[in-house]
């Protein structure tokens, strides 16, 4: 069966398409995070944290570096959680990261958006609750900052005290991506 030429190609078909797949799933994760070449700015933000707190972006980023981790439905909680928890270990009382998981609820009718704020609170411990700041207008500024394609993923923004965009990804909060976060904050912010 050794000489049976229809068994050489698949295996040499195999490996050609193991090497392809390795190489566009390293590609990938290279490419998830981007160094923005400059001129994006966070929309100003005027709203309240979970913890009862107001807030202004970016004047609240004064001295600091701000990590925002912006979900746009309720599919993205779960990877938005996994990225907050990862922030809280890091950086719970940093005195020069501020960090926020930011709830995108602008396109939920105010008649709702109340008992939406409602439920996703009731989820959050009263310790990550200081760190949850639902965004309620701009949108579709929003959207355009992250680069928003898929509806159901987190994207995560690094931004300097004035709200310049410094760095970007999306998805879950892989080994790779959080290290180049690490990285990436510790160049940024003031020591």
């Amino acid at each position: 069966m050794s000489g049976n030429p229809t068994l050489r190609p698949r295996k040499r078909f195999s490996a050609a398409t193991a090497t392809i797949a390795a190489t566009v799933t390293l590609s990938a994760s290279l490419s998830a995070a981007t160094v923005p070449q400059g001129g994006d700015r966070i929309p100003a933000v005027h709203g309240t944290t979970f913890a009862d707190v107001k807030v202004d972006l970016p004047q609240a980023l004064h001295g600091k570096v701000g990590i925002f981790v912006i979900g746009f439905s309720q599919d993205s909680r779960d990877a938005v959680t996994t990225w907050g928890k990862k922030l809280a270990g890091d950086f719970y009382d940093s005195p020069n990261v501020a960090y926020y998981e930011m709830p995108v609820l602008a396109s939920v009718p105010k008649l709702l958006r109340g008992f939406v704020e409602g439920r996703i609170k009731a989820s959050v411990s009263d310790r990550g609750k200081p760190h949850f700041l639902p965004i309620t207008d701009n949108e579709s500024a929003w959207r355009s900052l992250v680069h928003y394609s898929n509806p159901d993923a987190p994207y995560i923004l690094l931004v300097d005290e004035r709200g310049d965009v410094r760095w970007q990804s999306q998805g879950p909060p892989t080994d790779a991506i959080y290290a180049a976060l690490r990285h990436q904050v510790d160049e940024l912010r003031p020591h």
